[in-house]
């Protein structure tokens, strides 16, 4: 039985799509390793309930991909007796000889000493070697028919293994490869072996030279290249790239390009330019290199340390290549005390170098009521985001896993979102986006009073501008006057620029820096709005919901598309959808909401559901 990407889902309601879509193309140019994306594990997301079956892991996984999650933490557990890698935390006997009955359960006796053992099923007896069978074995057919083996404390199907996971991860890229729709992800493989005391949770015994993987074709690498190769993106890719500048990254479109000042570049005596640190942007990867996949090795267990990852090389990063796990100190209040990569004063990536910055693991507190919970843990997801960190879910969320209910890991996910105030960008679906219909709130502004988050308005009203100094990412001024969004690239000061903040973190030290100014120039609480919002470069005067920078003739990357018509179709559903979410949510609001905190605390309402956060 094959197990696909599941495009008909509709957990997302295409209500977040101008989000996503927008953040992504504000960081489209930034290296990968600085940009925040969240990351899920897959064992409690997907198998917290001991079910390791296709169709289930199928639709988990669809699932957390069509909401969001780009980084997925694979744990993979080397069968033995198979030959291969599996998802089961427990050796899978022979399937062949195991008779399952969707009436009957089939149960086995095992006496380890003698050469066989006898399995009754309805259908008669058969036969399985010793050294495969436990204590007792029970099979059953699920409702796709799928035979699920019932091993201690674990539910297994023979058929979920690497190959699975490549064809779901292949439907996907297939279901996404416009460039609407494109993205860059990550597969991060912790290596364990799996137990033969199916009886129970126990750890693998040692493996001895001859049971670890020795052929070519055992290998997670082989196996993934030969399904996903056309997809990933690879480590002697990455060297190859570093090694002359001029024919790699700097050889591309300039909208391509990873921005230098991210990485260090050296020259040598014959001028080529190289880069000993440097990664590519997302645009590099997934548009010039039309790639989709890095994938990493994590842990390894130490009963597999005889195992050569090295062999892999060729198609899998080494353990530490993609992750950089910060420890991070939470406060009593959801927020983050310690490990935060804002630094005041900070100027230059090495004064806050988050390259790969994941947290540990996000803590997952329950505190009564969902809305509690969910709220909670939104503030400390929205805190680690402006701190420059990648968050790690790793909990079967309310004990529900992400097939079985996807929204709260959705909510999650959505949290992470760094830019947009809720609700906005407003009014995008009503403005037009053709020669006879005039722009309206189709520029963004970044609110003080809403924490740093953005607003969509009107173009032509007066407002100052966020301006960059240099090139550094962390470095913002003001512009010295008022004007109208057409005007602002004009106002900047000399040797600064108009410019958008392109992650998390560079959102963050703009959003400090404007706080920090005189109230003359820049209050939270003034009435007047020219006083709490700053034009930043970025609108969709082009075309509705396409937010590009580049000034008010910058043009939509995506208006030569054949399929235009159909995708702004796609974008105005989703803003209208956004309408609605809104109407609902300030609906609940209206009745639920009592308390409010004060000063710089960041609101946040999903799916009707309203909590506090944290400035990030």
């Amino acid at each position: 039985m094959s197990a696909s990407y599941d495009s008909g889902n509709e957990i997302t309601n295409v209500t977040w799509i101008t989000v996503i879509l927008s953040e992504r193309d504000a960081a489209g140019q930034v290296p990968i390793n600085f940009v925040t994306n969240p990351a899920v594990v897959l064992s409690p997301a997907c198998f917290g309930n001991g079910l390791y079956a296709a169709q289930e892991a199928a639709s988990c996984m669809s699932n957390l991909l069509a909401v969001g999650y780009r980084r997925f933490i694979l744990d993979l557990y080397w069968s033995v007796s198979r030959r291969k890698w599996t998802f089961c935390p427990a050796e899978i006997p022979d399937a062949d000889n195991i008779v399952a009955s969707s009436t009957q359960l089939s149960t086995a006796t095992a006496d380890m000493t003698s050469s066989s053992v006898t399995t009754t099923t309805g259908t008669g007896p058969t036969t399985v070697s010793p050294d495969m069978a436990a204590a007792t074995l029970v099979g059953y057919e699920d409702a796709q028919g799928e035979t699920i083996l019932e091993l201690g404390p674990y539910r297994c199907s023979k058929n979920l293994d690497l190959d699975t996971l490549s064809d779901i991860f292949r439907g996907y890229f297939q279901d996404t490869k416009s460039r609407l729709l494109v993205s860059t992800n990550y597969l991060i493989l912790n290596l364990h072996a799996a137990t033969r005391e199916t009886g129970q949770a126990s750890p693998a015994r040692p493996l001895a030279s001859k049971d670890l993987p020795s052929s070519e074709f055992e290998r997670p690498g082989s196996t993934l290249n030969e399904a996903l190769g056309s997809y990933l993106y690879t480590l002697p890719e990455l060297l190859n790239d570093r090694s002359n500048l001029k024919d790699s990254w700097f050889h591309v479109d300039e909208k391509h390009r990873p921005v230098m000042e991210y990485y260090t570049i050296h020259t040598d005596k014959a001028g080529i330019q190289s880069t000993p640190d440097g990664w590519p942007s997302s645009n590099y990867v997934q548009l010039a290199k039309t790639s989709r996949l890095l994938v990493g090795y994590g842990s390894i267990d130490p009963v597999l340390a005889a195992f050569d990852y090295s062999l892999d090389e060729e198609y899998i990063f080494p353990p530490g290549y993609l992750t950089s796990t910060m420890d991070l100190a939470p406060s009593s209040k959801d927020s983050v005390s310690s490990g935060c990569f804002f630094q005041p004063g900070a100027t230059e990536i090495a004064q806050a170098n988050s390259s790969w910055a994941f947290t540990a693991s996000l803590p997952v507190t329950y505190k009564g009521s969902v809305n509690e919970t969910m709220g909670s843990l939104s503030n400390m997801v929205s805190e680690m985001t402006g701190c420059g960190l990648s968050i790690v879910l790793n909990s079967t969320l309310f004990n529900q896993t992400a097939d079985m209910n996807s929204l709260h890991y959705r909510n999650v996910s959505l949290s992470s979102s760094w830019a947009w105030a809720i609700g906005e960008p407003n009014g995008a679906a009503t403005g037009g986006g053709t020669s006879d219909l005039p722009p309206f709130d189709r520029c963004a502004v970044m609110d003080v009073s809403a924490q740093g988050r953005w607003r969509a308005m009107n173009c032509s009203q007066l407002r100052r501008a966020a301006c960059r100094v240099g090139n550094g990412p962390f470095s913002w001024t003001l512009s010295n006057a008022s004007s109208e969004y057409e005007n602002a690239s004009d106002a900047c000061p000399p040797e600064t620029h108009f410019a958008v903040p392109r992650t998390s973190l560079e959102n963050t030290y703009l959003y400090e820096y404007l706080i920090n100014q005189s109230k003359d120039l820049v209050d939270p609480t003034s009435p007047d709005p020219s006083r709490r919002e700053v034009f930043l470069d970025f609108n969709s005067i082009d075309i509705t919901s396409c937010w590009v920078s580049g000034g008010p003739k910058a043009k939509c990357p995506y208006g030569s598309d054949p399929q235009q018509l159909e995708h702004r179709t796609v974008l105005v559903a989703a803003i209208a959808g956004i309408i609605i979410v809104i109407i609902t949510a300030l609906t609940l609001f209206v009745k639920c909401n009592a308390n409010r905190r004060n000063t710089r605390r960041r609101k946040r309402a999903i799916e009707g559901w309203e909590y506090e956060g944290v400035p990030s």
